[in-house]
């Protein structure tokens, strides 16, 4: 998919940070779903070159060619239902559309899932409703624990009692920053057997919501609803209220009983959904009694921490007036930096083209981008981590993660430690792994985590503690990094792209 191929590519640049021009990307396809071609208007405004115009136009042609039904611009699912009386006042969490059967036929789910998608009312960073979508990945029969034999009558076998599904919370890492990159629009939702197939396969309903801005991308009124990227406490209400909305919509499918998980920005999200059921107790009363945990794997914790300060910095950037109305991209960022940032937001570009357009030649970043105020501040009110939280919370983190260095994620759970030792935080550390594959080399202990939180067991290690994983075979055995995608074979005509499918 997208994302790996992009982890694959945006890896090869971290490790040679000493270059200042990212690679280009390799052309080895003609056969997209998309024919994007650079107005000559486009190339000025960028300053674009002829060698970086081929690659930029190869790669959004892929980047929306991975797009379920046209993505969001052109799929109706995403269009709004009309406010009317009857809608009342909107409050967060409210249910405002159910699409129960979403075709499978444009995706690329594992066999015997099934997808839902809604659309709900959550919060931005100040305190403005606005809409958000989100998808459910069903599995084929519901994890049952023995807390839920009570469901089946005494008269009745268990297999004549329909159960529902206990539910894993699915926090996304980074897909993107506008409304075309939603997860529930992404032929295979994005992070696929990283973790929200393995999820539904194990018997959990997955809950993903994509965070507000991607998706729907505009109001009602017509107005532009950013994607706030790494205001945790914002993401983290998109998923809480999220998840009362589908608890709404599937009632008696969906169980009460749920655990948080993600990964990158999402664990950061995942953490912060901890912080706001210990902050907001009474906003959430209704789902704290079902809350049984969260997993925070390669969690962003300081944003700006990352070796590519000047990437996140125009990432970030790009929507902060939305936080902070008198901030300006141009007090970060060079005149190139803006008008390429300007482009990408023009062209609502995926991640893996707004990469290489903004880490293409020349520096962006302007050299006195962090003396204003903005970046501390938004750090202080936006990085997950240091707070109060509702226990317990598992951490997953690789040592050779070159976007969320396992320094910095250590001094968090450290620091953390340190101010709430009463509170039950564990730390597994995989050595010599990095940020995707991190779920990958961990998937059997935060798989069996979840299940022993949601059957009730007790914990395993109580407190403040610290587990570290070696690799059986020397690691310079295993591949890694993620050298596959999930590949789409459509209508029936096209099963020989996929063996044994049937």
């Amino acid at each position: 998919m997208v994302f790996k191929a992009l982890m694959v590519a945006w890896l090869a640049f971290l490790s040679s940070l000493t270059s200042a021009q990212l690679p280009l990307n390799a052309i080895y396809r003609t056969d997209f779903n998309s024919s994007f071609t650079f107005s000559a208007s486009q190339i000025q405004a960028g300053q674009l070159d002829s060698v970086l115009i081929k690659s930029l136009e190869n790669n959004i042609n892929f980047d929306r060619s991975q797009l379920a039904f046209g993505g969001p611009r052109e799929d109706d699912f995403y269009r709004l239902p009309s406010l009317t009386n009857e809608t009342g006042p909107l409050q967060p969490g409210q249910l405002l559309k159910v699409q129960a059967f979403t075709d499978q036929t444009a995706y690329s789910i594992p066999p015997n899932t099934a997808l839902s998608r809604i659309i709900y009312t959550t919060t931005n960073f100040n305190g403005t409703v606005v809409p958000a979508s989100a998808f459910i990945l069903w599995p084929y029969t519901p994890r049952q624990f023995r807390s839920q034999s009570h469901l089946a009558h005494s008269n009745k076998s268990k297999s004549n009692v329909t159960k529902r599904a206990p539910v894993v919370i699915w926090a996304h890492g980074t897909s993107g920053f506008f409304a075309p990159q939603s997860p529930s629009s992404h032929r295979a939702l994005w992070y696929d057997d990283s973790a929200p197939f393995p999820l539904a396969e194990a018997g959990y309903a997955v809950f993903a919501p994509d965070f507000a801005g991607l998706g729907i991308g505009n109001s009602w009124d017509g107005s532009e609803i950013p994607h706030q990227y790494h205001a945790s406490p914002a993401t983290a209400h998109d998923s809480l209220y999220g998840l009362r909305a589908a608890l709404t919509a599937f009632p008696d499918k969906l169980g009460q009983d749920f655990v948080a998980m993600g990964h990158s920005q999402g664990g950061g999200v995942a953490w912060a959904i901890a912080e706001a059921l210990a902050e907001e107790k009474d906003e959430f009363a209704d789902l704290l009694p079902g809350y049984k945990g969260a997993i925070a794997a390669s969690p962003t914790t300081d944003v700006f921490g990352s070796p590519e300060r000047s990437f996140l910095a125009a990432v970030v950037g790009q929507m902060l007036h939305s936080i902070f109305p008198t901030f300006g991209l141009g007090q970060w960022l060079t005149p190139l930096g803006v008008a390429r940032v300007k482009l990408a937001k023009d062209l609502e570009l995926g991640v893996g083209p707004i990469v290489e357009l903004l880490l293409s030649g020349n520096d962006i970043l302007r050299p006195d981008w962090n003396e204003t105020w903005f970046a501390d501040t938004f750090s202080r009110l936006c990085n997950a981590g240091h707070k109060d939280f509702e226990g317990p919370l598992l951490v997953l983190q690789g040592t050779d993660d070159h976007y969320v260095p396992y320094s910095i994620t250590t001094k968090t759970v450290e620091e953390t430690w340190s101010r709430h030792p009463d509170h039950d935080l564990e730390y597994v550390v995989a050595q010599g792994v990095g940020h995707v594959p991190d779920l990958h080399a961990t998937k059997s202990i935060w798989l069996r985590w979840i299940d022993d939180r949601l059957a009730g067991k007790p914990l395993n290690k109580r407190g403040s503690a610290r587990t570290d994983l070696e690799s059986l075979l020397p690691i310079e055995q295993y591949l890694s990094y993620d050298n596959t995608f999930q590949a789409w074979a459509g209508l029936p005509q096209y099963q020989y792209q996929v063996p044994l499918a049937v």
